[in-house]
């Protein structure tokens, strides 16, 4: 079954690093990523656990984490409370971020 995740937590740290240079941050949020199974949800809990520059390392391993699982991969109950904190429609926003990257595809 493998480590349980304060073992992981503890070797991400120690091996890759949590610090905010590129060759610490982007590794350990792929690794985030990856270990919560596209969970975003799981994924913010591992990242605010791991130490280190635990905010910018979060958001991008919880960014790949959400684009992996898609919109379904995320809480109802956090995304209504995102509408009401910040005021904005959060699947609207992500709606119509997808829609742009798409077209800049084409």
């Amino acid at each position: 079954m493998g480590i349980d995740d304060d073992a992981f937590l503890e070797n991400l740290y120690n091996i890759v690093g949590g610090g905010t240079e590129s060759t610490q941050s982007v590794p350990a949020a792929i690794a985030l990523a990856v270990r919560s199974r596209a969970d975003p949800h799981r994924c913010a809990l591992l990242a605010a656990n791991l130490g280190g520059d635990t905010h910018t390392i979060g958001a991008m391993a919880v960014g790949l984490a959400g684009a992996a699982g898609g919109f379904s991969s995320i809480d109802t109950d956090l995304v209504t409370t995102l509408d009401r904190v910040n005021g904005h429609p959060f699947a609207d926003i992500a709606t119509r971020l997808a829609a742009l990257r798409q077209s800049s595809t084409e």
